[in-house]
């Protein structure tokens, strides 16, 4: 308790006598200036216009949470399980309600991110500080907006400031073993109704064991022109720089038990080995009111990316490992997205077309491979008796060759003002991937054809919500996923130790709990899951079946209101699992020669988040009961340390 109090005011102390209070003429009351401000067409950017399927976290929400990096964030949603290296840069594992990364459309602004080759995102890429909301949508309509999104759709809506007069942001947060984060923002109105918003982020970790590290440069530009309230235009452009080294976790047939922990003396199973990413993402478009309804707005946007990664074992460091491979993957695509929006007495219509290229120009499997894919789709939303939302939604894909129409819909009904019955059901497909169709050579061999994979979901759920303060949710689900797409394992003979296989029949089924209470001054948050996975009458354990993160917390105003203050303990649980082996040059699970089970384990931080004038504090005393356990074989999770920084705004 005396450290609590003594950080505490450490922490307030300097910041109550230096901290910037909002003046009457700041960016944040501009539109109160003398000349009418334009108002920008709004939800630009988002995918569900009526809110109806989403969850956001919002700026507001994102300053007040623990977080290093995005998949910190999305970790605290209910149904969420992120497979933690321990260090910053690996692609992270994302898992949503059973339903691994291939399945999960990442997009910004309502335009996909996934790399074509292995169709996934790695979210070490989006800097979490040029968010304004995160927008969430799993469950049946989340194929809907992207391809092979039959997971769960997660959207990164970029800032979009009204700075009349200048406005600023730095983020600094440093912690052990060399993590380094520092992000600055800067957002100015050039002339009325122009205003560019540009930023930059160095991220920087390691070395606790050896080789393993992490420094990631990102560059953003944005540029907003409010021609008036009818006409928007937007550009941006999004860079990104970074080299991460391979280490592949503890050699633990080299490693004793006592000392597989110890960063002086484990041996690692890659000394030399390292990854490298250059990439550009490019949007332009516009926003358009067409019609009488204000409402109804209509949304064009070009986009074009280029991604570049060298996957590198060169034997040029100290101690080589007798290994050589240098691979090189390169892609881009570019297209354009046209959606529109209205409104008729109780009913919302939306309605998307998408066209783009897909062009492998070189990796491990092929010189250059090209497809140009279409979709289209249409969701109808209406309110019967302001009681019941029934929706009905579908898409139509074009993608390698092959016509794919998937369909679904969902309904609420209000049985109280506070208690809400809610239920859908879809079924949706996810095709072949490139990497899955072509393997890679000495890892992954492929004879798979291009019959895609075909959900089916259905979800029933309750929502409960008596007070302001009180947010009760329960959601129950069942997915049979049919010609589902594996990693099996060959005979000795074959060049390649792994192949690509096919599933019959595989079913996902759970449940997921979400909830937030705020009693007086205490804050419970809590998120839980549970999976039971079958496939061919075998049940599947690569991810925990029970998977808990939540938090206990001080929440209140104090020092007249002018000390925002949350503080107390953030925990996670999760059951027991099978381990499976990360494959950093393919970006895939490969079953696990030694067959180690990844025991039960519970988890918990010490969280104090401090909100004064313009700045957000936070101190973190990371694992503070120092416990030693992996969620990756063999990645050891970091012991006990602290972990502090800042974000600062500066609004003139």
């Amino acid at each position: 308790m005396r450290l609590i109090l003594i950080c505490t005011i450490l922490i307030s102390c300097p910041v109550i006598i230096f901290s910037q209070s909002i003046s009457n003429d700041s960016a944040a009351v501009a539109d109160t200036t003398a000349f009418r401000y334009l108002q920008p067409i709004p939800n630009i950017g988002t995918l569900s216009k009526t809110d109806t399927a989403s969850i956001f976290l919002a700026d507001s929400i994102i300053n007040f949470s623990n977080y290093r990096y995005i998949g910190d964030l999305l970790e605290t949603q209910s149904g969420y399980f992120i497979r933690d290296f321990g260090s910053l840069g690996p692609l992270s594992d994302i898992n949503i309600f059973g339903i691994d990364q291939r399945n999960i459309s990442f997009l910004a602004d309502g335009i996909q991110l996934n790399e074509p080759f292995s169709g996934k995102y790695n979210i070490y890429l989006f800097p979490s500080e040029s968010i304004e909301k995160i927008e969430l949508i799993s469950g049946p309509r989340s194929f809907i907006y992207g391809l092979n999104g039959t997971g769960a759709a997660i959207n990164f809506i970029t800032k979009n400031k009204k700075a009349i007069k200048p406005y600023s942001r730095l983020r600094y947060s440093e912690s052990g073993y060399g993590l380094n984060i520092v992000d600055g923002l800067v957002s100015q109105d050039v002339i009325r109704g122009l205003n560019i918003t540009a930023g930059t982020q160095h991220m920087v970790y390691g070395q606790r064991f050896l080789n393993e590290n992490y420094d990631g440069w990102n560059a953003r530009v944005k540029l907003r022109y409010n021609i008036n309230e009818n006409v928007n235009i937007f550009a941006s452009e999004m860079y990104n720089q970074t080299l991460l080294g391979i280490w592949q976790g503890v050699n633990i047939s080299k490693t004793p038990d006592s000392l597989r922990y110890e960063v002086l003396q484990a041996t690692v199973r890659n000394t030399d080995a390292y990854e490298k990413i250059t990439r550009h993402d490019v949007q332009a478009g516009t926003a358009l009111r067409l019609f009488p309804d204000s409402n109804a707005v209509s949304m064009l946007t070009l986009f074009y990316t280029s991604n570049v990664r060298l996957d590198r074992d060169l034997e040029n460091k100290i101690i080589p490992n007798g290994i050589f491979s240098d691979n090189k993957f390169v892609s881009n695509w570019y297209g354009a997205k046209l959606t529109q929006n209205f409104s008729v007495d109780r009913s919302n219509f939306n309605f998307g077309a998408e066209i783009r290229s897909h062009k492998i120009l070189n990796s491990p499997a092929s010189q250059k491979q090209d497809m140009t894919s279409s979709s289209l789709y249409a969701i109808g939303e209406t309110n019967i008796f302001h009681k019941f939302d029934v929706s009905s939604f579908g898409r139509i894909d074009y993608y390698n060759h092959t016509s794919l129409l998937a369909f679904g819909g969902d309904a609420k009904f209000k049985i109280t003002g506070s208690l809400t019955l809610k239920g859908g059901y879809s079924r949706s497909y996810r095709s072949p991937l490139f990497q899955e169709l072509s393997g890679i050579d000495t890892i992954i061999s492929s004879n798979l054809n291009n019959d895609p994979e075909r959900h089916h979901l259905l979800e029933i759920g309750l929502a409960w919500n008596p007070e302001k303060n009180i947010n009760f949710e329960l959601t129950g689900f069942n997915r049979i996923i049919w010609n589902a797409i594996n990693i099996s394992t060959t005979d000795t003979s074959s060049a390649s130790p792994y192949y690509y296989s096919r599933g019959f029949k595989k079913i996902v089924r759970g449940l997921s709990l979400r909830t937030n209470i705020q009693l007086w001054v205490f804050l419970l948050e809590f998120n839980g899951g549970y999976l039971d996975i079958v496939e061919n009458s075998k049940t599947e354990n690569s991810i925990p079946r029970w998977n808990m993160v939540g938090g206990i917390y001080y929440r209140d105003k104090i020092l007249n209101n002018e000390l925002d203050l949350k503080f107390g303990f953030r925990g996670k649980y999760f059951s027991r699992y099978d381990a499976f082996e990360f494959n950093q040059e393919t970006g895939t699970y490969l079953p696990s020669a030694d067959g180690y089970s990844i025991q039960p384990t519970n988890c918990f931080d010490l969280v104090i988040l401090a909100h004064i004038g313009q700045a957000y504090i936070h101190l973190i005393w990371d694992n503070v009961f120092n416990r030693q356990y992996i969620m990756q074989n063999f990645y050891p999770m970091p012991e006990r340390q602290m972990r502090f920084g800042v974000s600062w705004e500066f609004l003139e």
